[in-house]
């Protein structure tokens, strides 16, 4: 019957904490995204934030994986995200103090019972207290949960050990109890609700409820992992850090129990704590000592984790920094030198599509998010009004080269070429097409500007050879050689050849040759 008992408090606690989050996510999340950048900049803030968000939602499951939701947005950048994945551990922290002053000092479910039929009141009276109305239900029902699993727990059995006597093996067995909980349960929250009401009840010790925190702990990173399976390699990135965090604090927290137990047992005797308030100022401890042995070497951390997981997206846009902003001749220049990578990368993948009919969606995506933070970049740029006449010119140059890239991203996604490009009508224009992304693949920042005309002259080859051959194609349909839906399928072939050239030659020409200012672009720059 205990048994049974204990799965229902494991639910109900569950329903709440599931609807507590998903509720203060619909509320606080796009408030949240607009002020993101303003509390990411430092290490101490960005750790704040996530101590915050984790005490909001009472998860640090949830806070690590919207975390990297942001950072898959393009929201944040992956060093930024280090601070709030390290201050997340400190939030879940919240859960223990609330637990241990109002957990079991009363009995919880007749207290918060009424709660859950007011907010169910609330949540029915109309779309103005909804939220709010869900927010009571939720927190009802959390302690209700919690009240239901102590009932459980006064019958469970101890463990067999004497916490007096623990040996390595005794420790090692706790410790992995205490992860097998998260990960089962999906939650650290919940093992060290389970954990606390087993120490009120009882049912084990103190350094007993200690050794399954620590295991707890380093469980969330295996949550973690399956909660971003399939993710990017920023993802990848952050669940990898997490892991090596939470693993190694675990471990730190193993080899300086002894002295970490005194410290706490010391300051709870001077205040006269029991052992729910001893445990929770243990986990409070035992976190905040891996913040202040993590936060200050964070940057450091993060450039290690991205040599072991290099980012695409950062490989083609490392030279952007925002620093760059007060001196425009140097910004300009590495903005210039990203489009080049990025010109290069779309070439590859364009030689892929042309050569193989392969279209490698995920690649697209990249080019398209990494021109896009050239595009953020350069609006971060001011020019003086006394400025050099060419930093004009060459930011005008850039946007050029940005706006034929994305034309010519959404080009290729309009022609499927599997099975005509083995046509041998369009053997010609492919040959021109395939030499344009040769030039682009021996493309660098010393590329004389001269070198432009060598695709203007493979662009103006392949229109000629897209009207001659179209006409061609017309002529044969009009005698019935041709069926007309065949003759129209190949002259949308020969065009989407014709315009992928077109936008490669463009988009070189302003790379690698920038736009002299006109007198009307210095007449509208006056203005």
């Amino acid at each position: 019957m205990e048994i049974a008992t204990l799965i229902g408090g494991i639910g109900i606690f569950l329903l709440g904490m599931t609807l507590l989050t998903d509720t203060l996510k619909k509320w606080a999340g796009t408030r949240l995204r607009h002020h993101l950048n303003q509390f990411t900049d430092g290490s101490l803030s960005g750790a704040t934030l996530g101590a915050l968000l984790t005490a909001l939602f009472q998860s640090s499951t949830v806070t690590t994986l919207m975390t990297i939701g942001f950072v898959g947005a393009g929201l944040i950048t992956f060093t930024q995200s280090l601070p709030l994945v390290i201050g997340a551990n400190l939030g879940s922290a919240t859960t223990g103090w609330i637990i241990a002053v109002f957990g079991y000092n009363v009995d919880v479910r007749q207290l918060f019972l009424p709660l859950i039929g007011l907010g169910m009141g609330l949540r029915l009276s109309g779309p103005r207290f909804r939220r709010i109305g869900l927010l009571f239900v939720s927190i009802g029902l959390i302690f209700v949960g919690i009240g239901t699993l102590q009932e459980a727990m006064q019958s469970m059995v101890t463990f067999s050990f004497e916490p007096s006597a623990m040996s390595f093996t005794q420790q090692a067995l706790l410790i992995g109890i205490g992860l097998l909980m998260t990960v089962v349960l999906q939650s650290s929250t919940i093992g060290l609700v389970l954990t606390m009401t087993a120490l009120a009840t009882a049912a084990i010790s103190l350094s007993q409820a200690a050794f399954l925190i620590l295991g707890q702990s380093a469980g969330t990173s295996l949550v973690v992992a399956l909660g971003s399976l399939g993710g990017w390699k920023s993802a990848r990135r952050i669940v990898l850090g997490h892991a090596i965090y939470h693993v190694s604090i675990a471990l730190i927290g193993w080899l300086a129990f002894p002295i970490l137990f005194s410290i706490v047992n010391r300051v709870a005797d001077a205040f006269g704590w029991n052992d729910l308030l001893r445990l929770a100022l243990f986990h409070t401890t035992f976190y905040i000592l891996g913040v202040l042995l993590f936060l200050p070497f964070y940057q450091a951390f993060a450039r290690q984790l991205l040599k072991w997981i290099p980012s695409r997206s950062e490989k083609l846009t490392h030279l952007l920094d925002n620093n760059m902003s007060q001196l425009p001749t140097v910004a300009l220049e590495a903005a210039r030198r990203s489009l080049l990578e990025i010109e290069r990368y779309l070439g590859s993948e364009t030689e892929l599509l042309v050569r193989e009919g392969r279209l490698r969606e995920d690649e697209l995506i990249l080019v398209d998010k990494t021109l896009s933070d050239v595009r953020v970049f350069l609006s971060t740029i001011r020019l003086e009004d006394d400025g050099k006449r060419n930093d004009y010119g060459q930011h005008l140059s850039l946007l050029h080269t940005i706006d034929h890239l994305e034309r010519w991203l959404y080009v290729l996604r309009e022609v499927e070429p599997v099975h005509v490009l083995r046509d041998t009508d369009f053997l010609v224009a492919r040959e021109l097409v395939l030499h344009e992304l040769d030039l682009v693949n021996q493309l660098n920042h010393h590329t004389p500007p001269e070198d432009s005309k060598l695709w203007k002259q493979a662009s103006k080859q392949l229109a000629e050879y897209r009207k001659a051959h179209r006409s061609e194609l017309l002529e044969e349909t009009a005698a019935n050689q041709l069926e007309m839906d065949l003759t129209i399928q190949k002259v949308q072939v020969l065009l989407w050849l014709d315009r992928i050239g077109y936008h490669i030659w463009r988009a070189t020409r302003h790379l690698i040759k920038p736009t002299v200012p006109s007198e009307r672009f210095d007449v509208n720059k006056e203005d």
